[in-house]
C-alpha cells in the first residue's frame, strides 16, 4: 500500500497585528530590500541635485574655467540618469513587493477559510469574508510598499542633514529638530485614523453581506413583494458605510492638513535661517542655493514619512480583522482530517453524542436517524454532533444548504473523491438522471431538488467514516425520496451514517431512531 504524503504544516498564527504585518513584510523581503536600495539611491540622487547646482554656481562666481563648468554639468547629467533609472526599477520592485505580499496574505486567508475547522467561520457571512480577503489584505500589502518609500525618505533626510551639518551646523540642527516635530505631530493624528479605518472596513463588510443576501434572494424578495423593505434595509446599510467612509476620509484629510501645515512651517524656518546666515556672511551664495534647494527637496521625504503613521494605522486595523479570522479557526474544535481507510483492518467508527436528545451512542457501521421538526433543536443537534466528532477523524457534516460550483453535476461530485466513486454516488443520490451540462452559479440552473441530489452525491463520494446528513431531500417528491433513501442505505452499508430529519422515508431505513422532541429511542423495524 503506497504511503500517503503528509499534509504541509500550516504557518503559525501570528500573536498580534504587528506580528502579522511583520510576516507580510518578510514574505517579500528580497523585493522589498531591492526597492529600499533603489529608492534610497533615487532619493540621494535627488538630494544631490541642489548640491551640484550650488557647487556649479559657486565655481562660476569664483571664476572657474569652462572645463570646470562642463565637469559639474556632466556630474549633474549623470546624477539625473542615476536617480531616474533607480526610481524606475525601484518602483517595479516596490510594486512586486506590494502586490505579492497582499496576495500571499489573501491566499492565507482563503486557505484558512477552505481548511477551517467546523464552527470556525460560520459566524462570518461570505461578504464579510470577501472583504477581509480582498480590501483588508490589499491594505496590508499596500503598507509593505510604503515601507520602501519611507526608508528611502529617511535616508534622504539623513543625507541632507549630514550635508547641511557640514556646511552649516545651525541649519543642519534646524532640519533635524523640524523633522522630529513634523513626525511627532503626524503620529498623534494617526491614532484617530486607525479607529476610523477599522470602522470603515467593518461597515463596508456589513453592506457587502447585505448586498449579497439581496442578490441571492432576489426572486424570493420579488415573490413576497418586499422590494421596498429590502431597498430600505440596504439603503440604511449603505448610508452607514458611507458615513464610516466619510469619517475615515475626514481623519485622513486632517492628517494631510497637519502634514502640509507643519511641513510649510518647517520649510519657512529653514529658509529664514538660511537667509539670515547668508546675509551675515556665514554661508556662501552657493551654499545658500544648496541649502534652500535641499530644504525644498525635503518637503517630499517629509510628507512621505508623515504619511507612514496613518498607513501603518490602516494596515494594523486591517491586520486586526484578518487576525480575528485566523484566530477563530485556531480556537475552533479541531476535527482531524480523514485518513485513508481500509475496511478490512479498521472497525466502523462509532460516535458518542451529548445533545438535546440526551447522551447516546451512534454504533459503528449503523445508520441512525435523529428525528426533529424544530429548526432550533436541529441546529443544537448539529452543534453537538460537530463537537462529538472533534476528537474523531473522518466526520463529515453535509449541511442542508450546500454550495455548488460552476461545472456539471459530475464535476461537482468529482472534486471530493476518486473517479471510481463518482458514478456510484450519482446513482445513489438519483443524480445521474440530471441532464444539465452546467449547474450555473450556485446551482441556479437546477431546481431545488436537483441541487439537493447533487450535494448528496458529493457527500457520498467523499465516503467519510462518519457522515451526517441534515434534511438531504426536503425539495424532492416522496417517490424519488424513497428511492434515494434506499440507495443511500445500501451505499453506506458498513459505514456510520447519521440522518437528521423528520422524513418517514429516511427514518424507516435507519437502524435506530433518536427523537429530539421527546420520547424513547427506538430500533426501527426493517
Amino acid at each position: 500500500m503506497p504511503r500517503s504524503t503528509p499534509p504541509a504544516r500550516p504557518a503559525p498564527i501570528p500573536r498580534s497585528p504587528r506580528a502579522l504585518l511583520t510576516w507580510a513584510v518578510g514574505s517579500r523581503r528580497r523585493d522589498l530590500a531591492l526597492a529600499c536600495l533603489l529608492y534610497s539611491t533615487h532619493q540621494v540622487g535627488e538630494a544631490l541635485v541642489p548640491v551640484v547646482i550650488g557647487a556649479t554656481v559657486s565655481g562660476a562666481i569664483a571664476g572657474g574655467t569652462p572645463l570646470e563648468l562642463g565637469f559639474w554639468l556632466a556630474v549633474l547629467a549623470a546624477d539625473f540618469a542615476l536617480l531616474s533609472s533607480s526610481y524606475r526599477f525601484g518602483a517595479r520592485a516596490s510594486a512586486r513587493a506590494k502586490q505579492h505580499a497582499g496576495h500571499a496574505l489573501r491566499m492565507r486567508v482563503v486557505q484558512s477559510i477552505l481548511d477551517a475547522r467546523p464552527g470556525a467561520v460560520e459566524e462570518h457571512a461570505p461578504g464579510e469574508l470577501l472583504t477581509r480577503a480582498s480590501s483588508d489584505a490589499d491594505r496590508v500589502g499596500g503598507f509593505v510598499g510604503v515601507i520602501a518609500s519611507a526608508l528611502a525618505a529617511a535616508v534622504a533626510l539623513v543625507a541632507a542633514a549630514v550635508v547641511l551639518l557640514v556646511s552649516s551646523p545651525l541649519l543642519g540642527l534646524v532640519i533635524v529638530i523640524g523633522t522630529v516635530a513634523v513626525l511627532v505631530a503626524n503620529a498623534a493624528i494617526a491614532r484617530g485614523v486607525e479607529a476610523r479605518s477599522g470602522d470603515e472596513q467593518r461597515e463596508a463588510g456589513r453592506a457587502a453581506v447585505l448586498a449579497e443576501d439581496l442578490v441571492r434572494g432576489l426572486r424570493v424578495v420579488k415573490g413576497l413583494a418586499a422590494e421596498t423593505t429590502a431597498s430600505r434595509r440596504y439603503t440604511e446599510a449603505s448610508r452607514s458605510a458611507t458615513g464610516a467612509a466619510t469619517r475615515a476620509a475626514r481623519a485622513h484629510s486632517l492628517r494631510d492638513g497637519v502634514t502640509v501645515m507643519t511641513t510649510g512651517l518647517y520649510l519657512l524656518t529653514v529658509v529664514g535661517v538660511g537667509g539670515w546666515l547668508a546675509l551675515s556672511g556665514a554661508l556662501s551664495l552657493g551654499g545658500l542655493i544648496a541649502s534652500l534647494g535641499l530644504a525644498q527637496f525635503l518637503a517630499g521625504p517629509l510628507q512621505t514619512l508623515a504619511a507612514v503613521p496613518a498607513a501603518a494605522a490602516r494596515a494594523r486595523a486591517s491586520a486586526t480583522r484578518i487576525l480575528g479570522l485566523l484566530r477563530a479557526d485556531a480556537s475552533a474544535p479541531h476535527t482531524a482530517p480523514a485518513a485513508p481507510h481500509d475496511d478490512s483492518r479498521q472497525p466502523p467508527a462509532s460516535l458518542e453524542v451529548d445533545g438535546p436528545a440526551g447522551t447516546f451512542t451512534v454504533p459503528g457501521g449503523a445508520m441512525v436517524g435523529i428525528s426533529t421538526t424544530s429548526a432550533a433543536d436541529a441546529g443544537a443537534m448539529l452543534a453537538a454532533l460537530r463537537e462529538a466528532g472533534a476528537s474523531r477523524p473522518g466526520l463529515l457534516i453535509a449541511p442542508h444548504e450546500s454550495a455548488l460550483f460552476q461545472g456539471s453535476p459530475r464535476d461537482n461530485v468529482a472534486v471530493v473523491g476518486p473517479a471510481d466513486r463518482v458514478a456510484p454516488a450519482l446513482h445513489a443520490a438519483f443524480a445521474d438522471e440530471i441532464v444539465a451540462d452546467e449547474v450555473g452559479e450556485g446551482g441556479l440552473r437546477l431546481s431545488g431538488g436537483q441541487r439537493q441530489r447533487v450535494a448528496l452525491a458529493r457527500a457520498l463520494a467523499a465516503d467519510p467514516p462518519i457522515l451526517v446528513l441534515h434534511d438531504p431531500t426536503t425539495a424532492i417528491d416522496a417517490a424519488t425520496e424513497d428511492v434515494i433513501a434506499e440507495r443511500v442505505r445500501a451505499s453506506r452499508n458498513g459505514r456510520t451514517t447519521v440522518v437528521l430529519t423528520s422524513s418517514p422515508a429516511w427514518l424507516a431505513r435507519c437502524d435506530e431512531v433518536v427523537p429530539v422532541d421527546g420520547g424513547d429511542r427506538v430500533e426501527a423495524a426493517r
